[in-house]
């Protein structure tokens, strides 16, 4: 299911290991992935954000038509998030084969 939300033609998903408010628009977005995760926006890369309570993910991703985002909501589970390390990076880079990983019923 989650793999569907992830256009095909990426080769590295980032995602953000802390949650963010799920009202960000395209450019506060693309502001955020430059300037505190230090990775400009491109077609080959999609950003993954959670929300609070983990049962909220935010694609975030850009195409030959500008920006985009997708939302999904869970009526029940949560999105796995791994947690960040004390002094590691805020982010993870992964593979988009493995997106599926991320949810549990």
């Amino acid at each position: 299911m989650i793999k569907h939300l992830i256009p095909a033609n990426l080769k590295r998903v980032v995602l953000y290991l802390q949650p963010i408010s799920m009202r960000w628009g395209t450019a506060k977005l693309r502001s955020f992935c430059r300037e505190k995760l230090g990775i400009e926006p491109d077609f080959s890369t999609a950003f993954l954000f959670v929300n609070k309570s983990h049962d909220c993910l935010l694609v975030y991703s850009t195409d030959s038509n500008g920006d985009r985002t997708l939302m999904k909501k869970l009526e029940k589970g949560a999105f796995i998030v791994p947690a960040p390390e004390p002094e590691g990076a805020p982010f993870i880079v992964m593979r988009p084969s493995i997106i599926s990983r991320m949810f549990r019923s």
